[in-house]
């Protein structure tokens, strides 16, 4: 069953193009990449689906709703989380705060209630916390709980941007560049996290990423932008003998 699609999507900034008539389905529980060179796009390809930007032309379509142009906040609580290419964590609090701060937006309890501890908020901030626990015990982080995220390896730090982005209850997960930074061993830990968060919490996932090991290891489809626009579109087979690819990647990356 499609759960997501992006229609004729254009995004112009003053005299560039930065998206081009791009079009993208998934059905619910796919894996699919999103690849092409630096430039092409992709990041911006995520910004108009989670509301950082409104397209000058094209549709986003979420569980059979236009999304186009919600907000960020409305975005989230409709069951789309991601992550960014350029860690945001909160550096000086401890991992296990970075996780439960992603829960607030669903909180019932107010302000007052906070200050006052209220029973329902105190049941609450349990249930955050419990919560934050048991997601970083999915990405191997419980044992750093109290750290602080600032003290964590960079590869930690990619985990725990899941775990953080897992706390909102999405339905599509989009990761940017997860893998950046990570040497082979990292990237292999990551590939197989990929893959079990995705079947414990349901999930259809759109990623971006460089690292073709990783696309090409896990994807089922791959879509390929250059200069804004979709000139590829299939399995990794088929991606990686595609000669419009391969000339796109030329001088770059050897996807082949």
């Amino acid at each position: 069953m499609k759960i997501f699609a992006i229609e004729h999507l254009t995004m112009n900034f003053g005299g560039l193009l930065a998206l081009n008539n791009f079009s993208l389905e998934l059905k619910e529980g796919d894996l699919v990449g999103l690849i092409g060179p630096n430039g092409a796009g992709k990041t911006t390809v995520f910004n108009v689906v989670t509301g950082n930007l409104t397209p000058t032309r094209g549709r986003i379509i979420f569980k059979e709703e236009e999304i186009t142009g919600y907000k960020a906040n409305e975005i989230s609580r409709r069951g789309i989380a991601r992550t960014f290419q350029n860690i945001r964590l909160f550096q000086d609090l401890q991992v296990v705060e970075n996780v439960m701060t992603s829960y607030h937006g669903g909180l019932k309890s107010s302000f007052i209630g906070a200050v006052l501890g209220t029973p329902l908020y105190n049941r609450e901030e349990k249930e955050m916390y419990e919560g934050s626990m048991d997601l970083l015990r999915q990405v191997r982080l419980d044992g750093l709980a109290q750290e602080r995220a600032g003290t964590l390896a960079y590869g930690q730090q990619r985990r725990l941007e899941i775990a953080r982005a897992l706390a909102t209850h999405p339905k599509l997960l989009l990761l940017d560049e997860p893998a950046a930074g990570m040497n082979a061993q990292e990237t292999h830990e990551l590939m197989d996290l990929i893959l079990k968060v995705k079947e414990k919490f349901q999930l259809t996932v759109l990623l971006i990423e460089h690292d073709m090991r990783l696309v090409m290891g896990i994807c089922q489809r791959i879509y390929v932008l250059d200069y804004g626009a979709l000139i590829a579109e299939g399995t990794p087979y088929e991606i990686q003998n595609n000669p419009k690819v391969i000339a796109a990647y030329l001088g770059e990356e050897d996807i082949a």
